[in-house]
């Protein structure tokens, strides 16, 4: 048998070093413990560790990554297959642990346990020697499809053993738990997404494989007799971008479009699109090239620009990425300046933008007409009948096993919290039976299908001393609620507790302010070891002492709430905020909304946010979109309460072909100032709605029997 990772070995052993010299707290009682393992498996914990973000350290502990590391170097000694794969595939595609921005959580083994099973029961056992990964591949993606399927809930993203647990999950937790599935039994995989499609508002992420030095792709959870199919196979073709991510330091060897953090993003369209090159060049006002201006490629999906790339321009000003053909918003940002300009690749492979002159005119409507891309499928590829009539049985198959394992399924943590059965003793109290019910209601939906009971116990716990001293309503959702994000659900209180003095912590409670100035000199903000998506939860802040700015804003809402202050992250801006004297306050002067914009609606539309207007402010030279949706129209107006700054809305008119006709609208508020702005909504003439699509060939028959057929094509 060949040397485990004979050619990566040094690569890894020095890159782990190094981190941990970085982190030598954090380390210290992990490094013991991989001392302790085998030394195939402590060199694929090593790895994990040298290129995972702060946050999974963090987070979790070292148990989680320990399944990953055993199931990989598993596979590894019993696949031939699995040895045969290049180091750089098998490292980042077989046993890296994240997907994408799920929690974590330990899964590998169960899966390759229960495909195992699955693979006897249909006389496939010879696959799981991964020397067939094409047709292994089809068939755990049948087994996925037993397990899960869609389920349209929030942005947090669950673990994968959440979703097989729970039976189904949004598009991109079916990926994450499919992408586990085909690593669990050494295939190669990864997700990949539409960040935005162009022609509808939406996204969409599947999955691919990889095999003999090609990526194949299918729809997670979705099977198909065949590789490179699935109902977004047309949708594909119309996306301006479709990327994947790379964890690793070292290079990928495909094209970069951008970072995101320590995580490099990758360009995969030309697998799914007809492409093309396009390239911006910024240059000054004396035409000399402009470097290191920030480039965000953007296309308009939920009536706000949401970008797909990024790069930024080098020496000679300019900056270029392989994109589909229609429309983009290329944004250009530098030294807290911000411009945009509107491109149809399509007729434009480049771009010249004189930095400077683009400064859009305030309080006047402009018009854009953003283009998608056409219908043109690169992958043509059908099952035969027969495979489609023996695929549609066994989907039959999967769905009513689906349906028998999920049927009235209930997270059993639930009751158990309920009931408090964690702490050994039934509760009688009535009150306090009444507070399990309250934080439980709080939650989400998707919360109560993957909390724990040991979890919410310590947030009873921690809280109940307070509840006397506020309104019930603001104790129960701003200081008994666990819940401030998107971050995983997690104790914190007992170490926020541990974390600071007596003496600090009455310092905080007579001003919540001063809490934020010391989560602000505690905790670093390291970018280049960290993803901005995947938050450090509030206890992993404390114990590593790095954070991203939304994971430390978290953490300032814990510490609040720890301490009995109510606190929240504003929904519309995610802005810190304490309540005092009845009514929530910025911790930041400059976070405080001192303006008001009154929108009207004047022409009969009904206005509903990301759906056909949005509004984003201008910070750090970029607009971030805010989240009004919770605001209610009153009759034909809407006052939202906003932070002195600039502004942009958009206004967008979806029509049939996929095509958007839209307006863009900036304005400007400063401190004291209400300001009336009527929303207007573009309309469109009959021919600008109508699009040549091409039917895929069809059959006819001649008679009313169909002995006799003919195809379509054979008519026209």
């Amino acid at each position: 048998m060949s040397e485990f990772l004979k050619e990566s070995r040094e690569y890894i052993l020095s890159g782990y070093e190094k981190v941990k010299a970085q982190f030598p707290g954090v380390f210290e009682e992990t490094d013991n413990k991989i001392a302790k393992q085998d030394e195939e498996t402590a060199l694929a914990l090593k790895y994990l560790y040298m290129t995972m973000p702060c946050s999974d350290m963090g987070n979790y502990p070292f148990e989680i990554f320990l399944d990953y590391a055993q199931n990989s170097v598993r596979v590894w000694k019993e696949s031939e297959g699995v040895r045969s794969l290049p180091e750089e595939i098998y490292l980042n595609y077989v046993l890296y642990h994240r997907v994408n921005e799920e929690e974590i959580a330990p899964c590998r083994a169960l899966f390759a346990e229960e495909i195992g099973k699955f693979m006897e029961e249909n006389g496939n056992a010879s696959l799981l020697s991964g020397c067939d990964r094409k047709k292994a591949a089809i068939e755990v993606n049948y087994w996925c499809a037993q397990e899960a399927t869609y389920h349209c809930t929030d942005d947090r993203t669950l673990s994968a053993l959440t979703v097989y647990r729970r039976g189904n999950g949004r598009c991109g937790e079916e990926s994450v738990f499919t992408v586990n599935a085909m690593r669990s039994i050494g295939i190669p995989s990864r997700q990949v997404y539409a960040p935005k499609w162009s022609h509808c508002d939406d996204n969409h992420a599947w999955v691919e494989i990889w095999n003999d030095g090609t990526w194949y792709f299918l729809g997670a959870c979705e099977p198909l007799p065949i590789l490179n199919k699935g109902w977004f196979t047309n949708a594909s073709s119309r996306a301006m971008m479709v990327h994947s991510r790379w964890f690793d330091q070292a290079e990928s060897g495909e094209e970069k479009i951008g970072k995101d953090g320590m995580v490099t993003m990758l360009n995969e369209l030309s697998r799914y699109a007809a492409v093309t090159e396009f390239t911006v060049k910024v240059a000054d006002e004396d035409d000399r090239p402009v470097s290191g201006a920030a480039i965000s490629f953007q296309v308009l999906n939920y009536a706000e620009l949401s970008p797909v790339a990024e790069g930024v321009t080098g020496e000679d000003g300019t900056c270029s990425f392989t994109t589909g053909l229609g429309s983009l918003a290329v944004q250009i940002s530098r030294d807290g300046q911000c411009e945009c300009v509107f491109a149809d690749t399509r007729k434009q492979k480049q771009i010249q933008v004189i930095f400077g002159k683009n400064t859009p005119q305030e309080e006047c409507w402009e018009a854009v007409d953003m283009i998608a891309p056409v219908d043109t499928p690169v992958n043509t590829d059908m099952p035969s009948p027969e495979q489609t009539a023996e695929g549609n049985l066994r989907l039959e198959k999967a769905a009513a096993r689906r349906m028998a394992k999920t049927e009235n399924w209930v997270n059993p943590e639930c009751e158990k919290f309920l009931q408090g059965s964690f702490t050994g003793e039934n509760t009688e109290d009535e009150e306090e039976s009444l507070l399990r019910e309250e934080l439980l209601n709080v939650l989400t939906e998707k919360d109560r299908t993957d909390c724990r009971a040991e979890v919410l116990e310590e947030h009873l716990r921690y809280a109940m001393p307070y509840e006397e001293e506020l309104e019930h309503s603001v104790f129960v959702k701003y200081v008994l609620n666990p819940r401030v994000d998107d971050e995983v659900l997690m104790k914190y209180r007992e170490a926020v507790e541990e974390a600071f003095s007596e003496e600090e912590k009455l310092r905080f409670r007579e001003d919540p302010a001063s809490i934020w100035t010391e989560v602000d000199e505690r905790i670093t903000s390291l970018p280049e070891r960290e993803r901005a998506s995947v938050i450090t939860t509030p206890a992993g802040c404390l114990k590593t002492a790095v954070g991203s700015p939304l994971s430390k804003k978290i953490l300032f809402v814990a510490i609040a709430r720890t301490l009995g202050i109510p606190a929240r992250l504003n929904p519309e801006d995610r802005s810190m905020e304490y309540r005092e004297n009845g009514k929530f306050v910025p911790v930041l002067p400059e976070a405080e909304k001192n303006c008001c914009a009154v929108l009207k609606a004047e022409d009969g539309t009904q206005w509903k946010y990301f759906q056909n207007w949005s509004m984003a402010k201008l910070t750090n030279g970029t607009y971030t979109s805010l989240r009004l949706g919770g605001l209610e129209w009153n009759g034909n107006s809407m006052e939202t309460e906003l932070e002195a700054g600039q502004y942009r809305i958009i206004t967008s008119n979806r029509l049939p072909n996929g095509n958007m006709f839209a307006y863009v609208y900036h304005f400007s508020m400063n401190a004291g100032e209400k300001k009336e702005i009527s929303l207007i909504l573009r309309h469109a003439d009959l021919e600008d709605m109508l699009e040549n699509i091409e039917l895929p060939e069809f059959q006819l028959r001649k008679d009313e029997n169909g002995n006799e057929t003919v195809l379509a094509s054979a008519l026209t």
